[in-house]
């Protein structure tokens, strides 16, 4: 829209068309007018119409239906002999969607059409009007298309209009919607609009401002609510990657626990079908027990998966519940490492215990015996077939527990993350695992005031260690 009209009446909403303007088009003025209201536009384009006939200037309007319909009745009512205008090539109605549907190929403007139809009105209309005169033009085509979801062919259209605009002396209004560019991805294609006009002139809401301190101070605000927009904007974005992440952890671990949940399910229900075989052979005895002795083995296994799952569910960042008693450390290790003899057998890791001197404080039995029996099922199957170091010694603030094992290891980069839920310190198609166990552990020392840390190196085997301080906190 030029200056001229458009500004003048956005501070004053209704100004007659009589009144001097702000200043005169440029030569190929093409510009743009944002807009909350719709009976704004309808002001802006009439004091447009009424400014361009008193000036004699030709006058195309592309606009929707309705909008057409309340042009011509305020103008009628302002005394404009509209038919008169019409009819002396003056003054030129066209509807935006018929028009736009006429240049328009595969969804997109066609140059040489749009040239075609748009040049033809507006050689009609230079040829009715005095000599040197400009051609006014109004458009809602780029409007319509925003509302079609389709900005970026808007832009597209905004482009054919600055070429036609070197073939004719035209000047150009366009108004858009400001609703129309509410989310943050239409941030490009807003740019884009702003960048395809000589003029751009914000909604009512800052022209209607007459003195420049408010104006300044609107600028202020909305400079600071685009300041928290893109805050919150950033924050969201970091919300969605945090949850894409989780829901990528929950699928692998869906798909993970059900494996390893099935393992030794399947290897059960083959141990109890053999068992009527078993039973019915002359020394049926002896291999009754053994089956049941192996469906046994296989049940435990399924029931820690299945605690497993229930205490990490149960587990939040630092808030285990905790039932403290007086207890010896080192009996309690003992006593943990003794149990563990069989799954030590099986992974062919002898167990050195060291832990003969009492160390007396105050923790959670089945806590720490959880945390011990983690630590050992971690050793057994990244340190098979190679011994096993368990210690317990005391200093002066805190009591230590060591696991160290002679396995593969782990890379320096990992040594954080394996205490992550889900995390592994290798593939877990290598060696399985739910990838609970140390995540669990860790949480488990943290809610006794302790640390829990590794000490590694790629080949060389890891060494856990256990820091609890003697009494809660």
């Amino acid at each position: 829209m030029p200056p001229s009209d458009a500004a003048a009446l956005g501070s004053s909403h209704r100004q007659p068309a009589s009144e001097t303007p702000v200043g005169y088009p440029l030569e190929h003025d093409h510009t743009v007018q944002f807009y909350e209201d719709e009976a704004f536009v309808i002001d802006i384009v009439e004091a447009y119409i009424t400014g361009g006939l008193e000036r004699g200037d030709p006058l195309i309007i592309i606009a929707q239906a309705n909008h057409r319909q309340q042009l011509v009745a305020r103008l009628v009512a302002a005394g404009v002999d509209t038919s008169t205008a019409i009819a002396s090539g003056q003054l030129a109605l066209l509807d935006a969607r018929e028009t736009l549907a006429r240049f328009m190929v595969g969804g997109r403007p066609d140059w040489e059409r749009f040239r075609e139809v748009i040049g033809a009105v507006i050689e009609h209309s230079l040829a009715a009007s005095r000599p040197g005169a400009k051609v006014r033009a109004y458009g809602e085509m780029v409007d319509v298309l925003c509302l079609d979801g389709m900005p970026d062919v808007a832009v597209e259209l905004e482009a054919l209009w600055n070429d036609l605009s070197v073939l004719y002396r035209l000047s150009l209004l366009c108004t858009y919607a400001i609703g129309h560019f509410g989310q943050a991805a239409h941030a490009r294609p807003f740019l884009a609009v702003c960048k395809a006009h000589a003029h751009v002139i914000p909604t009512e809401r800052y022209t209607r401002l007459a003195d420049t301190e408010g104006r300044l101070r609107e600028i202020s605000l909305l400079q600071q609510r685009a300041q928290a927009l893109e805050a919150e904007v950033q924050q969201r974005q970091q919300a969605e990657q945090a949850l894409r992440e989780a829901l990528h952890c929950r699928d692998e671990f869906l798909a993970l626990a059900g494996h390893e949940l099935k393992t030794p399910l399947t290897a059960l229900q083959l141990q109890l079908q053999s068992l009527p075989s078993a039973a019915a052979r002359k020394d049926g005895g002896g291999r009754l027990l053994e089956r049941l002795d192996k469906a046994i083995r296989h049940t435990e296994r399924l029931a820690t998966h299945i605690d497993g799952l229930l205490d990490v569910s149960r587990i939040g960042e630092g808030q285990v519940p905790l039932m403290m008693e007086p207890l010896d450390l080192s009996r309690l290790v003992r006593e943990t490492v003794a149990r563990a003899m069989t799954p030590a057998a099986e992974a062919d890791c002898p167990i050195q215990l060291m832990a003969e001197v009492p160390i007396e404080g105050v923790w959670d039995p089945l806590r720490i015996q959880q945390v011990v029996g983690n630590l050992l099922v971690n050793a057994f199957k990244y340190g098979k077939g190679r011994p096993i170091e368990v210690r317990v010694d005391g200093a002066p603030d805190h009591a230590r527990i060591l696991v160290r094992d002679h396995g593969i290891g782990i890379a320096p980069e990992r040594q954080e993350r394996i205490f992550h839920r889900f995390e592994r310190a290798v593939p877990s198609s290598a060696f399985g695992g739910l990838g609970l166990g140390l995540y669990a552990a860790r949480q488990v020392v943290v809610a006794h005031g302790g640390t829990l840390r590794v000490e590694s190196e790629p080949g060389q085997g890891a060494t856990f260690i256990v820091e609890l301080p003697y009494r809660p906190q």
